[in-house]
Order: structure tokens, then sequence, then C-alpha cells
């Protein structure tokens, strides 16, 4: 019996490194064992493994203690849908990711916190959805999520706290942006190093990949890859749409126009003012037709426009926190009710136990505060 144990435990670790693509040598490496060979007799059932080993397995490949010793195959993740192919390691980015989805889910339900609304899903048809579908679903949307005429100023915040989408930041080489749906609800995955513009452009382009993921379900599209070009355009164009109303847009540009001009320093204003890269509402003028294709390369090409548009970024610059901050809080919820240990409490902040404190105020919680109670009046 302890002999089936051991091999239908090695036969999972053996599953899981193949899938991550991970060799026996870095495998031992990473658990802190001295021979690859000592893995090998692992996964073949020969050797048992101790505890210290388990959770560093687990730990390595991404997955949880329990699940390496279930019976039966492993569960089958869920498909992420990325902007960019990572060129390396894209199996490791995308079980990190997973798993920290997850354990957001967990800790939603360890803190007691209310699960946010079911995240709306549109009817779409790969094959015929077109441009002219584009600007009414992008009105559509921003009216749904209340999301006002400055989308950008409220889109990240309105995702994670109304409808409940993970958001998990990385430092990325490429792939600038992922999403995917699972039983822990909506999720996206977002570049820690591109400009804040440039990321809230991502989380339009990705909100439409959300909300069309029935309808346009990802296998499909990593299947198709001229179905996939063209449903990116079409994110992108959402993307725009979203982010840049065609009326707010117009009248801003009017309100800043003499003699139908527009002066460099007012373009990039308004770029600022709608938070999106001056690319973005170039082309957008562009599609508005209040500008033409010729003016949109020709101010691209222009160095002192490239100048003007650098020297104003630094004061629109925001770097997002190391841990998401709904993550945090909901971390520590669940640790001030008695359902998180510590030691978990500092695994899930990527801490020591020494760390814990420091993290938690770096996010300005205080575990010394006491937490007063109130008597409710009965009915």
């Amino acid at each position: 019996m302890e002999n089936e144990f051991a091999k239908n435990l090695g036969q999972r670790i053996a599953t899981r490194r193949k899938k991550l693509k991970v060799t026996q040598e870095e495998l031992a490496q990473k658990v802190g064992v001295k021979h690859p060979q000592i893995i090998s007799q692992i996964e073949r059932g020969e050797r048992e493994v101790k505890a210290w080993e388990l959770a560093k397995l687990a730990k390595a490949l991404f997955i949880d203690v329990a699940d390496l010793l279930a019976k039966g195959d492993l569960a089958v993740d869920q498909p992420v849908l990325w902007r960019v192919l990572p060129s390396k390691d894209r199996e490791i980015k995308e079980a990190l990711f997973l798993k920290h989805c997850k354990e957001y889910a967990l800790l939603e339900d360890l803190s007691g916190s209310t699960r946010p609304r079911h995240f709306p899903q549109r009817p779409a048809d790969p094959k015929s959805i077109d441009f002219r579908n584009v600007p009414k679903l992008a009105d559509d949307i921003r009216r749904e999520f209340g999301l006002g005429e400055r989308p950008a100023t409220s889109l990240e915040k309105t995702l994670e706290d109304q409808y409940g989408v993970k958001i998990w930041y990385d430092d990325l080489e490429e792939g600038s942006a992922a999403s995917t749906i699972g039983d822990f609800g909506p999720a996206i995955l977002m570049n820690r190093r591109e400009a804040p513009w440039r990321r809230n452009y991502n989380f339009a382009h990705e909100l439409f990949h959300l909300m069309t993921w029935t309808s346009i379900p990802p296998i499909q599209l990593q299947e198709d890859n001229t179905l996939w070009e063209k449903i990116e355009k079409i994110a992108n164009a959402f993307a725009s749409c979203l982010l840049l109303p065609a009326d707010s847009v117009t009248a801003q540009v009017q309100e800043h126009a003499k003699e139908n001009q527009i002066e460099y320093s007012d373009l990039i204003g308004i770029a600022r003012e709608f938070g999106v890269s001056t690319e973005a509402l170039l082309y957008r003028l562009l599609s508005l037709r209040l500008i033409s294709k010729d003016t949109v390369d020709s101010i691209l090409s222009d160095t002192q426009f490239r100048k003007m548009d650098r020297t104003t970024m630094s004061a629109s610059w925001w770097d997002p926190p190391a841990l998401p901050e709904r993550f945090v809080r909901l971390a520590f919820v669940a640790y001030q009710k008695s359902r998180l240990s510590r030691a978990r409490l500092a695994q899930l902040l990527e801490t020591t136990l020494s760390g814990v404190t420091e993290i938690l105020l770096g996010y300005d919680l205080n575990e010394r505060e006491v937490h007063e109670k109130i008597n409710l009046r009965s009915s």
C-alpha cells in the first residue's frame, strides 16, 4: 500500500514537473537536494518523501501539497490568454499566476469577504464580429461599469473591487498582459515594467477578452492564428473606444483648438488627462476623423513632440505595489480573525515571520490595533 502511495505521488510530481518544463536537475536545486537522482527516485516511487521535501516540492512546482497527495490525475490548469507569448518560462509564469489567483480566492473566503458580482459576459460571434460593433459595446460597458468620462482613472479599481478581478503584477520580459477565468473568477496579469498609461490600455484590452471569454474561448484563439490576429485588433479598438469616449475627446480637442489648430502641449495634456499614451490619443483622433493619417505620422516622427512628451511623463508615473493592496488587506483580515496562521500569512506575503509587521505597515495595516466590537440592538 505504501509502495502504491509513493508511486502515485512520484507520478504526480513527474507530471507537474514536465508540464512546467523543469528538468530533474533544476527541481533538485529548487528543493535543495544534492543530486538529481534523488528526484528521479522520488518520481519512480523508490524513495520516501520527507515532510519538508514535500513542502518544498509543492512550492517549486507552484501547487498545493494537497493536490500532490490526492489520488487520480492532476487537475488541468485554466488556459491563460497572453497578449504576446513569453519566449521562455511561459509555463512557470502561468503556474505562478494561477497559484496567486487561487490564493486570492482563498483569502476572500477566509476573510469573510462577499464575492463581488458575477462578471458580465457579452455574446460575440468570433467569425462575424467586426469594428462596427466596437463603439456601442464600449459605450455600453462604460455605462454599466460606471466609469464616467475618464474611464482610465477608475477602471482598475472598478474591475478589482466591484467585479472581483484578481489583478496581479509581475516583471514580464515579454507578454505585456494576460488574462484568464477560473473557479477563482476573472484575473489579469499585468506587466509591472510598463508605463501607467500603457497599463491602462492593457486593462481595457484584457477586459474585452474577459467579457467575451465564453463566446470567444481562448483555446479557439490559440489554435487559429488568423482569428487571433483579428480579435486582437478588435480588442485594441475596444480599448481605444472605452478609454477615449468620442464625445468627451472631441469636446476636449475643440476646447483647446484655435483656428482649427491645436498645440503639441495641449495634445499631450489631453492624453495625460485621459490616462493614455499620446500615440493612442492620436490614433483615436484619426478614427474620429479629427486629424489625417499624414498628420499622425508627422507628429509621431517629430523629435520635438517626442521630447515634450517624455518631459511630462514623470509627473504621471506610478509603480504598483509589490503585492496587490486588496490581496494584502484580505490576508490581514483573515489573520485578525484567526483564520490564518502567522506562518501562512508570511508565506502569502512572500516574507519571513519577522518581516510580516514591516510588510503590513507598508500597506498601513497595524496588527497591534485593537478592533473594538459593538453591541447591536435586538429586533
